[in-house]
């Protein structure tokens, strides 16, 4: 039995940013530590693994990058949060994917036309978080 998979796709080059049970991303942390993060494909949830000498410290900010073209993964709406494309697999219809990139905050969005669905413990009101 096949789990139901969506698709995540980098907002520049549209590459494909998911393999096999992992998404992954180039990080770079404000110490200037760099590495490769994988992270559940899973809305939601936030197990993520790394190389055990790229540690990261509750509450930095990690810079994430697309590690196909490199570009800044930064949402233009708000500079604490990256965003992705989330292709939904039941409808192939192109979600906005918020999700925090401050180490230990759990805030994730899912972003459709007018509607909104806010997964995690820290979230907020995504109008005040996008147009803060």
């Amino acid at each position: 039995m096949s789990m139901i998979e969506n698709d995540y796709l980098c907002p520049k080059c549209k590459g494909h940013l998911n393999v096999s049970e992992s998404l992954v991303f180039a990080t770079k942390t404000h110490r200037k530590h760099k590495g490769l993060i994988l992270l559940s494909p899973k809305v939601g949830e936030y197990k993520y693994k790394h190389h055990p000498k790229f540690q990261l410290e509750k509450g930095e900010k990690v810079e994430f990058y697309c590690p196909l073209c490199q570009v800044d993964l930064t949402s233009t709406k708000n500079k604490d949060h990256a965003m992705i494309y989330m292709v939904a697999d039941e409808d192939n219809f192109e979600y906005e994917l918020y999700f925090s990139k401050i180490a230990g905050k759990q805030s994730t969005y899912l972003v459709a036309h007018d509607s909104v669905e806010a997964f995690g413990d820290d979230v907020i009101d995504f109008e005040d978080l996008m147009y803060e």
